[in-house]
């Protein structure tokens, strides 16, 4: 492995870096820029595997310009890729240090001096990062459709889809709930709560179920795009075999979190409309 102008006091973290990172991201291309352009070239670079990684490693670890230009532009991009600080186990980290790498989605790694790793903290990749249309109308519900977004961008991907998908199908429940009220629909609240899910997206979009004079709430295409995200539940159980699988599910989680907010901004409205 040869470097230009990695600090040799680095290079030695790189190279306990690249063994720990061989098995699963293969051999890594050094001092590289990750694409046309970069504003900053990291000391590892993986491109074989899904995500790419890149790795700048450091003898006394900092977070400068330079670095904090190549968050920006890898989110800007939507670069499938994720960014790591590598720094030695007994290294001085700042409080103020941590807390703006784990801002901005950028992992740590932790490297003894016998050349073992550790993950401090896990990147977060700019690809998956879900940021939903802020024009969204989500009245009562902002604060926990924000709080799942959170959670998922930031804290476990799988919790935040699962809180998503039960907002939604609890406002679902909800409206069902408040058109029988009102002598929208033709259903008793006893039958309603009786109704699984997909039953109830079933029921709100089929005009036999409405009172005489009565406008139907869902049409197919948003029937189809609850059914379509009523689907993320059994992508969080569903197991899967290999990175290529894992991959594919990680768009799919991103997918279906974008929906999410809208599908809750569709339920308020129709919440509304209902009186």
């Amino acid at each position: 492995m040869k470097f230009s102008f990695t600090p040799e006091e680095a290079q030695g973290i790189a190279m306990a870096v690249a063994k720990y990172l061989k098995n699963a991201n293969g051999k890594p291309k050094t001092e590289a820029p990750a694409w046309d352009g970069a504003p900053y070239r990291t000391t590892l670079l993986f491109t074989s595997g899904q995500p790419h990684v890149l790795i700048d490693c450091q003898d006394s670890p900092s977070y400068g310009t330079r670095l904090k230009e190549l968050v920006v532009e890898m989110a800007a991009n939507r670069l499938y890729a994720e960014l790591y600080v590598a720094t030695r186990a007994e290294a001085v980290l700042s409080g103020e240090m941590l807390q703006a790498l784990g801002k901005d989605g950028v992992g740590l790694l932790l490297v003894t001096d016998n050349g073992a790793v550790t993950k401090h903290s896990a990147a977060r990749n700019a690809a998956l990062v879900v940021s939903p249309d802020p024009t969204l109308k989500l009245g009562d519900c902002k604060q926990e459709t924000q709080a799942a977004l959170r959670k998922f961008n930031d804290v476990n991907r799988k919790d935040g889809l699962r809180d998503m998908c039960d907002l939604v199908e609890r406002e679902t429940k909800k409206l069902v709930l408040k058109a029988s009220r009102k002598g929208v629909v033709r259903v008793s609240e006893h039958v309603i709560e009786g109704m699984d899910w997909s039953s109830q997206i079933n029921y709100l979009a089929s005009p036999k179920g409405y009172a005489a004079g009565r406008q139907i709430l869902i049409d197919d295409k948003l029937k189809n795009d609850f059914h379509s995200f009523r689907g993320a539940r059994n992508l969080l159980d569903h197991p899967v075999r290999g990175k290529r699988q894992e991959t594919k599910r990680q768009r799919q989680f991103a997918e279906r979190m974008v929906q999410g907010p809208r599908l809750v901004a569709e339920l308020v409205s129709l919440r509304r409309r209902v009186g």
